[in-house]
């Protein structure tokens, strides 16, 4: 995508944007959309981030059985804490895996992290797109 590679050049600390066409109309019976994700997202982040400092790491009231499987899937940054962004992304890894076995011709789901705005000059959005 130009946007990405544009991105990479002049706003290398900036997401890439990954959007969905808006000419193809497919369906996937229980399927996630971006929305969903998001509001999977808050309930996650809401349910084990029990000190509310926005992460999910062992000062919450977590199991460790939970924290385990939280880390080995979602801690991308490998730093022992699970930030919103790192939750969301999860949520987006677990649905596209999802729609692999379930809809495999439906293709994959692009969310950015709605938790986290970085600002670059000039990047565009997928409205801009």
């Amino acid at each position: 995508m130009i946007e990405n590679d544009w991105r990479d050049e002049y706003c290398p600390e900036s997401e890439h944007v990954y959007c969905d066409c808006p000419f193809t109309v497919a369906s996937c019976d229980g399927a996630w959309t971006c929305e969903d994700i998001y509001n999977i997202s808050v309930e996650v982040i809401n349910y084990y981030d029990t000190n509310g400092d926005g992460s999910i790491n062992l000062e919450d009231e977590i199991d460790s059985e939970h924290y385990d499987v939280l880390v080995e899937y979602c801690d991308y940054n490998n730093d022992g804490s699970i930030d919103s962004c790192e939750v969301h992304q999860c949520i987006v890894d677990c649905e596209n895996a999802w729609r692999d076995e379930y809809c495999p011709d439906y293709g994959h789901v692009y969310c950015d992290c709605p938790f986290y705005v970085s600002t670059c000059d000039g990047a565009w959005n997928c409205t801009d797109i």
